[in-house]
């Protein structure tokens, strides 16, 4: 009996253990993809319905559910949730694994959009306020953020003159205009809520656009770019618009290692083709055949014999020394958290090895953020960033400070004008050049250095209460401090060079003109030594030091509640900032100890030092507010105001108050719209007027400032003549604010089911009181300046359209396009103007900003004595530049009317310069996991005239392009060119001018994703390879011999990169 009771307590128990251990073994997992790319979805929110119980798919888009006891399988419906898709719930019924597939939410006015201090829905933003998300330019292999922003954001504009390393780009919001000198055209940037100034040099950065340039892609989450009244809120600094920043937060689940690197190979996308030696050579014959001044003896350049050796070389010092650049990018983050913290943190390298010897940019970074729910009510806030940027350079002393400022341009310039006869070596070793009197290739290798170190520190913290007592209450506070230090160190060393024998036949002794060989400059080369050339290249060390410290503290109240059909959201709060900075340049001259890098090498001769330095110093304090009103959803209305001191202006000018007010009307939400307009699924009719300031302009225009006065300048005191102070500046103690209107028409909306979506806005733009230099002179005797005046005023306008088409043709194919359209136009009602400017075409009033292109109009090309025969029995006298007309000129009308052709005949020759309207096309499809993408711009009418330099002619001394071949001779009368010698040859004219028409392919972006099943299967990472091409081809170029983007054919060409990449994630 008592075994038996013992057996079936047995198994009584074992019979609970097994049921504890099958409640404990019910478990449910799967995948979360997404349903067009078959790409695995992190960080998807997936909850038990009817429970609390959530979990966050990890990095493959997997999840684990352990299911209740209590739960029966076939009675579980699991709720799957993820920004931009849409929800959706399965049953999981007897299934222990499912793939689950979403649907991406076309729903853009569902987005949430990062506005002025606060988010809001797009559905409720009454602004043109566009955005671009961070992963957008991540494959992207742009050295700087602004250039990888290029022809993606309507009434965007990114401006792109130079390839070279380091190079700033342009970046304005339509347009964005000023008349001052030292003015600034820069939108404000805004970085996680701080505008992040810094002093470099003595100089402020005003807008924070070197830390926005600074910014690697894989930090930032958005960005968005405020264009209208909704600038409003910054006040003082929004008259060119805004760009708002935010990085990447952590988000909640388990940890996520995410690695992207990438390798670029980068070629300049078109070197211009420059013409051959010989055929160089025969038009400087032909030059002094048809000049023939009498001191020049013989009427020949070159013999044949010279003109046969110069054939059989052909030398390309630019293409010598060019060769492919590299890059490459790496960036590694981890993300995470649970309902109580999440963490984000990350580091990213970048390295540029550029085109030519002694280039290379080195760039790293480290970011770390958390968000923490201190208590109830309470989170926290906290990021942290430091970017070091170091760049080397080959060091040639230029000969003004243009030149220093821009070595790169300097070197490409040189290499490519040094004609083909000259050779860059003979046997090895670099060949002195008269004309450049400096060597690119040896001066690389002299040890001649310019370097720069940047380091960049920031740190941000955030508190944020929502207080309980009072439901929609929330209070919070924001301080950010940023450091920036720099040094830059310039050390310039002489080198030698070997000096040549050249051999030739001319007997002439006298030049006929500027540009004509003599017998000096004979062009044969022999490998003969005839002596040494020391290059000075300045000879000197220069060190320059900058550090400043900015900090901002922003405190604000929030109340945002919904009472019926009600809802209202009121924001006020308050900033203040301050700015110090310190900026020293030292430098001696003549080294005695070569070799060393260090002053104690230097002479001790104080006539060869320099030393030079400043303080900077400036603070902000603002007040600003927003009411946000909405009924039923549907009428909107927001009012905002910021209030700013600035320290540009006297104290009873500082303060300037900017209000703005926007209505909303969501007309496809009204019963009458929705039941008769089926093809419109949201249409928003949107309208705002705002007023913004500016004060970019030199600080302390409203004081007297003064200089000490040196050398012979000064006062007398008996026979003693001593130093004092020099008036430098005629103060304004008016001066204030420069002032812009802002008044806006926006229409957003969604057709055929949410596959189309656009947004249209027509915007006026009404500046006043623009700060400008009046045209005033003062006495010579004086020495000094004017301070700019609150005096112009300037109207302009456009309008914007941007149109998004998404299909899903098929379960395997997709297609989607982005179609960009922006014009816009502008007049100047009041302008200071130079004197004698009152009339004519240099007359700014009634006109464009721009004045349009001024030059001469031509009539053509003159072909045959017989025409300039003709010519002079009309126009006895008759000169161009004090030059007689000859066969092969280029003639001209004279306006004026005094016989011959002057700078006073030039005219307005084109009303436009540059395109009337511009438009970008952004082209993709999709099959299964593969994608493929283009973005192509396109800009429309206006007019172009090349620039000067790259029309030049050859001349003795440097090469022109490869055009000039088919110039005007007597062999070649019906050329197309003129002859090299034509007086204005390069000057701008009607001949020159053309369509200003042009079209190119800025990238093209082809990946594929690895599916959920093969990485699974396989238990790798999750992973994408990408291969992306980056200023790619011209379509239509109004200047075929160069870039389409590039200024001038003497700058460092436009770099077309293809990058291959891998995005990871564990």
């Amino acid at each position: 009996m008592n075994n038996h009771a013992l057996k079936c307590l047995l198994a009584l128990i074992l019979l609970t253990c097994s049921g504890a251990l099958w409640a404990q073994d019910r478990t449910v997992s799967g995948n979360v993809i997404n349903q067009d790319t078959h790409e695995p979805l992190a960080a998807a929110t997936v909850t038990i319905k009817g429970t609390h119980r959530t979990v966050v798919t990890d990095a493959k888009g997997f999840f684990l559910f352990n299911l209740p006891a209590s739960l029966k399988k076939e009675n579980v419906t699991l709720q799957f949730s993820h920004v931009g898709y849409n929800a959706k719930e399965l049953n999981v019924n007897t299934a222990d694994v499912l793939i689950v597939t979403m649907e991406v939410n076309n729903k853009t006015m569902n987005d949430v959009v990062v506005v002025g201090y606060g988010t809001q829905k797009r559905a409720n933003v009454l602004g043109s306020i566009a955005t671009i998300q961070g992963k957008e330019l991540e494959d992207l292999p742009a050295a700087n953020l602004s250039t990888a922003l290029m022809n993606t954001i309507p009434g965007v504009g990114v401006s792109q003159t130079s390839g070279k390393p380091g190079a700033t780009t342009n970046l304005t919001i339509r347009g964005a205009t000023t008349f001052a000198s030292g003015g600034n055209t820069s939108p404000l940037y805004v970085i996680d809520g701080l505008v992040p100034l810094l002093s470099a040099s003595g100089n402020i950065d005003p807008t924070g656009k070197t830390s926005f340039d600074n910014l690697d892609p894989s930090e930032i989450e958005s960005i968005s770019f405020l264009k209208d009244a909704s600038a409003t809120i910054f006040g003082a600094r929004g008259a060119n618009g805004v760009v708002i920043v935010t990085t990447k937060r952590g988000r909640s689940g388990k940890p996520v290692l995410s690695y992207s690197g990438s390798v670029s190979m980068e070629d300049a996308s078109k070197l211009p083709k420059m013409i051959d030696p010989y055929n160089q050579a025969l038009l400087l014959n032909n030059w002094v055949e048809n000049y023939k001044p009498s001191s020049l003896v013989p009427t020949e350049v070159y013999t044949q014999a010279e003109l046969d050796t110069i054939q059989s070389h052909n030398y390309d010092w630019l293409r010598n020394e060019w060769k492919k650049g590299y890059i490459q990018k790496h960036a590694l983050n981890i993300s995470g958290g649970n309902d109580r913290i999440t963490f984000f943190a990350g580091g990213n390298y970048y390295s540029e090895d550029g085109n030519l010897p002694g280039v290379t940019d080195n760039k790293y970074g480290f970011q770390i953020g958390a968000t923490a729910k201190l208590f109830t009510g309470l989170t926290a806030d906290f990021t942290a960033n430091v970017n070091t940027a170091i760049s080397n350079r080959p060091a040639p002393k230029g000969t003004s400070s243009s030149e220093q400022a821009d070595q790169m341009n300097v070197t490409v310039g040189t290499l490519e004008s040094v004609p083909g006869w000259v050779p860059e070596y003979i046997n090895g070793t670099p060949v002195y050049y008269q004309p450049i009197n400096w060597h690119p290739a040896a001066l690389a290798s002299s040890g001649s250095y310019n370097k720069d170190n940047q380091d960049a520190n920031a740190v941000n913290i955030g508190l944020t209460y929502q207080v309980p007592v009072i439901k929609g209450l929330t209070v919070r506070a924001l301080y950010g401090r940023n450091t920036f230090n720099d040094f830059s160190k310039q050390y310039y060393v002489p080198y030698v060079l070997d000096v040549f024998n050249t051999d030739g036949v001319h007997t002439n002794k006298t030049s006929g003109g500027a540009n004509i060989p003599t017998s000096t400059q004979n062009v044969i080369y022999t490998d003969q030594v005839s002596g040494t050339k020391t290059i000075a290249n300045g000879n000197s060390l220069n060190e320059f030091y900058s550090k400043s410290t900015n900090w901002q503290a922003s405190e604000q109240i929030q109340y945002a509640n919904i009472f019926g059909e009600h809802s209202i959201d009121v924001l006020l709060g308050t900033e203040q900032s301050q700015l110090t900075g310190d900026y020293l340049q030292t430098g001696m001259q003549t080294q005695l100890i070569p070799g060393y890098d260090q002053y104690f090498a230097y002479s001790g001769n104080q006539t060869g030092w320099s030393l030079a330095g400043q303080s900077t110093s400036t603070g902000r304090v603002s007040y600003f507010g927003r009411l946000n009103y909405a009924y039923k959803d549907r009428y909107l209305l927001q009012a905002a105001f910021r209030d700013d001191a600035s320290p540009n202006f006297p104290t009873y000018a500082q303060w300037g108050f900017f209000p703005s007010v926007s209505g909303g009307w969501k007309i496809s939400q009204e019963r009458w719209f929705s039941d008769n307009v089926h093809f419109l699924n949201d249409l928003k009719i949107r309208l705002n007027v705002g007023l913004t300031g500016n004060d970019a302009t030199s600080s302390f225009g409203y004081v007297t400032r003064y200089t000490a006065t040196g050398n012979n300048y000064g006062y007398l005191f008996g026979n003693t003549l001593a130093n004092g102070l020099q008036t430098t500046q005629v103060p304004n103690s008016q001066i204030t604010w420069e002032r812009a209107l802002f008044k806006d028409l926006g229409f957003d909306g969604s057709l055929w089911n949410y596959r189309f979506n656009f947004a249209m806005d027509f915007w006026y733009k009404h500046q006043y009181d623009m700060l400008e230099t009046p045209t005033a002179t003062v006495p010579t005797t004086f020495g000094g300046t004017i301070a700019n005046e609150n005096h112009g005023i300037l109207n302009s306008w456009g309008m914007e359209l941007q149109l998004n088409y998404t299909q899903n043709l098929s379960r395997d194919w997709k297609v989607f396009a982005t179609v960009n359209f922006g014009i816009s136009d502008n007049r100047v009602i009041q302008k200071y103007y130079s004197a004698g400017t009152d009339t004519g075409y240099k007359y700014p009033i009634g006109k464009r900003e721009d004045l349009g292109i001024s030059g001469y109009e031509s009539t053509g090309i003159v072909r045959t004595q017989d025409q300039v025969n003709a010519w002079y029995a009309k126009h006895p006298g008759w000169t161009i530049n004090g030059d007689s007309l000859r066969v092969g000129d280029l003639n001209y009308v004279d306006l004026d009317g005094d016989g011959k052709i002057t700078s006073n005949d030039q005219t307005q020759i084109a009303k436009r310069s540059g395109n009337i309207f511009g438009m970008g096309f952004n082209l993709g499809a999709q099959w299964r996991d593969f994608r493929i993408s283009t973005n192509i711009a396109l800009g429309v009418g206006g007019k172009t005239l090349p620039n000067k330099v790259d029309i030049a002619p050859p001349t003795k001394d440097a090469r022109g392009l490869a055009m000039w071949s088919n110039s005007y001779t007597a062999a070649n009368p019906n050329a197309s060119l003129p002859a090299i010698y034509a007086p204005f040859v390069n000057q701008g004219s009607t001949y020159w001018l053309r369509s200003a028409t042009q079209m190119y392919v800025q990238n093209l972006q082809m990946s594929w994703a690895a599916p959920s099943s093969f990485v699974n299967r396989y238990h790798l990472p999750g992973f994408r390879v990408y291969l992306t091409g980056f200023n790619l081809w011209n379509i239509i170029n109004p200047t075929p011999y160069k870039d389409v983007r590039s200024n001038e054919i003497t700058d460092y060409p436009i770099l077309r990169t293809w990058t291959f990449g891998v995005n990871m994630t564990l």
